[in-house]
């Protein structure tokens, strides 16, 4: 079908059924799967129909993913199957977030989760594996040794004798088990799933198999010597089953070979079903990539037994159980009344705090953030208040913390993850815009969590501590990014960010950290996403603006105004996906100039966003060319004057207006 063209692509299980089976069937109906590539088996044992996984490899519209997402990508909504990714790794800081969901709810759910031979060398995979062990999670790892990472063989990808000797290095028991034996690879992983369950932590198993068609079907597996592959096809999984069957009777009363072509039969109606199902309707490519643009479809899954995950209520009833018992015996401090003159960050920690208070499904986890109270002292006294279960030092492992908290998202918790500089944040580019992004149009799943960033210059902290990434991630669709400027916003875009059902990236301002200063709102405030601010009134030309850059238009339409030269009305953005396109409209249409500002740099910057969209939308009303001022291409220079000939200041701000004004 695949040479044919009637699916995309295929990866076959032959070789790896005995792992797949023997691995799922020694879960209960509440544990997790978080499955691979190769997974078939799994899929099957754990409910879902051949008319599901036939659906999916069509690309049917009735599809788990609805035509979005190939092979074995599915994971249906509101189950206790958590559909994958392509790189590999990140599916492994998943199943650690779940796990650790499971934990802090006081549940006794196992996570089962897969990885191949090559995946093991993947950096995240690494920190996968050492944040499930420093938290003791109840999290089972199978490593799928088919010996053979596309055309890599094991002795290219590692130099340890086995994998499962990485085991006690991640302060965790492991065993290699003979992966081709079902019953023997079931009987290591009950062992494995008991433990787990009964509190005494995580295991790591090495399934020792073989790969017996390509990678896909497109590889004709050329690479592998005719020996091995006449070797190991001898030890074929299933006829090896069903050859131990026979021998020993163990199914007297079964036609096996009967039972075979009926399996074989139902397999190709299966088939010609999916084949002449419809596939999905053009128009729903272009929906479901937030929440508000979901096209609310859901496949049809009256055919699964699939086992449920818990409900929305049932979570929210497990977790406020869970804050009360880890708040137990705490003194909880109460924050200032609204009204109380606070700093930016105070703003941050304050509602930090109102949440972890109100909301017993927020969690925060980052490095440092619990003892130390954050690089910054954003959450500084949270852990003391509210438990180190609660507020969760974390290893320095930035893609760990992030693919955690997608498993804590996927749970039914609501995580806020701090990178301690938004430049760290590019470890993780993986885990936001490959895997965190893409649940809700794949899948139908939201992803609701915050990564708070510490981001932008204006303090001297030099090239790695200075960054503005929002032009980065406004590129991934299924991102929200916001940057707040003043007091008041800082606390309700975070408020609106934590109810939110998708990913936000919060950008803090480092600049504004400890110089904002305004009163505290009430504790329900709240700034929707997607709205400008006008922070100055003006006629004659428009400036937009957000983050650090707001500081330095303001200054300048100020000096402007003073010298007669015009009065600029100046917007702050304060949202940058989604971004107020109909304000900045409503201000170029009574000004008829525009001047777009921020600190990150130069070339395709978010600012060429909007200069282009404004260049096209609203080309009749401006009498003059729309001009930007922004971070020059370099690095930021850690000398805080150098620092200042990279970045824009009120002076460069007010040039480019009088330019603007005068063209």
């Amino acid at each position: 079908m695949v040479k044919q063209g009637i699916q995309p692509k295929f990866f076959s299980a032959w070789g790896n059924e005995a792992t797949a089976v023997g691995t799922a069937a020694a879960l209960d109906t509440d544990d997790v799967l978080v499955p691979m590539h190769r997974s078939l088996g799994a899929h099957l044992v754990r409910g879902h129909s051949l008319d599901e996984i036939f659906l999916q490899a069509f690309l049917k519209g009735d599809s788990h993913t609805r035509g979005r997402d190939t092979g074995l990508h599915l994971g249906a909504a509101g189950t206790n199957i958590i559909g994958m990714i392509s790189p590999l790794g990140s599916m492994n800081t998943v199943a650690a977030g779940i796990g650790m969901a499971e934990h802090l709810m006081g549940q006794d759910t196992v996570v089962l989760t897969y990885i191949g031979d090559g995946g093991t060398s993947t950096g995240v995979f690494h920190e996968a594996m050492n944040f499930i062990g420093v938290h003791k999670l109840p999290v089972v790892t199978v490593i799928e040794n088919n010996q053979w990472a596309f055309g890599t063989p094991n002795e290219l990808q590692f130099a340890c004798e086995t994998l499962a000797d990485r085991g006690p290095a991640y302060g965790m028991p492991s065993l290699r088990v003979d992966g081709t034996d079902v019953r023997a690879v079931y009987e290591a992983t009950a062992q494995a799933v008991t433990r787990a369950r009964s509190g005494d932590g995580p295991f790591l198993i090495e399934s020792l198999t073989m790969r017996m068609r390509g990678h896909a079907e497109h590889d004709d597996m050329s690479y592998v010597p005719s020996e091995m592959i006449d070797e190991w096809g001898k030890r074929d999984p299933v006829s090896s089953y069903v050859q131990w069957l026979r021998d020993g009777d163990h199914l007297p009363e079964v036609d096996i070979d009967a039972l075979r072509t009926s399996i074989e039969q139902d397999v190709l109606e299966a088939s010609d079903r999916a084949r002449a199902a419809s596939d999905p309707p053009p128009s729903s490519a272009l929906v479901g990539v937030f929440h508000e643009t979901d096209d609310g479809k859901e496949p049809d899954r009256a055919r699964s037994s699939v086992s449920v995950a818990p409900a929305a209520e049932v979570t929210a009833r497990r977790a406020a159980e869970a804050a009360a018992r880890l708040g137990k015996g705490r003194t909880i401090e109460p924050i200032p009344e609204p009204g109380a003159q606070v700093s930016y960050i105070d703003a941050i920690r304050h509602c930090l705090h109102h949440r972890l208070h109100s909301d017993p499904r927020t969690v925060l986890l980052g490095q440092d953030i619990g003892r130390m109270g954050g690089a910054f002292r954003a959450t500084r006294g949270l852990s003391d208040q509210f438990g180190p279960q609660r507020v969760v030092d974390t290893p320095i492992s930035e893609g760990a913390i992030i693919g955690a908290s997608i498993g804590l998202a996927l749970r039914g918790l609501r995580p806020v993850a701090e990178m301690q500089f938004a430049d760290f944040v590019c470890s993780t580019f993986n885990e936001l815009v490959n895997n965190a992004a893409t649940f809700r149009y794949r899948i139908g799943v939201g992803v609701p969590m915050v990564v708070r960033l510490p981001a932008a210059g204006g303090i001297g902290a030099g090239p790695f501590h200075s960054l503005n990434p929002e032009a980065w991630f406004a590129h991934a669709p299924g991102l929200k990014i916001v940057v707040p400027s003043t007091v008041e916003d800082a606390w309700g875009l975070l408020n609106t960010a934590m109810d939110d059902d998708d990913p936000v990236l919060f950008l803090e301002q480092k600049y504004y950290y400890r110089r904002a200063k305004g009163p505290l709102p009430e504790p329900e405030h709240r700034v929707p996403f997607g709205r400008a601010r006008i922070a100055r009134e003006g006629s004659d030309a428009t400036v937009v603006s957000w983050g650090v850059g707001l500081d330095r238009s303001l200054q300048a339409a100020e000096t402007l105004a003073a010298r007669g030269g015009g009065q600029v009305e100046v917007i702050d953005l304060r949202s940058i996906i989604p971004w107020d396109k109909e304000a900045v409209a409503q201000s170029i249409r009574r000004t008829s100039r525009l001047l777009v500002v921020h600190e990150a740099r130069n070339t395709c910057g978010f600012g060429a966003e909007i200069a282009a969209w404004a260049a096209e939308e609203l080309f009749e009303w401006l009498d003059a060319p729309v001009r930007r001022i922004t971070g020059a291409d370099v690095p930021t220079p850690s000398h805080k004057e150098l620092e200042k000939v990279t970045s824009p200041q009120a002076e460069d701000v007010l040039a480019g207006l009088e330019a603007l004004l005068n063209w």
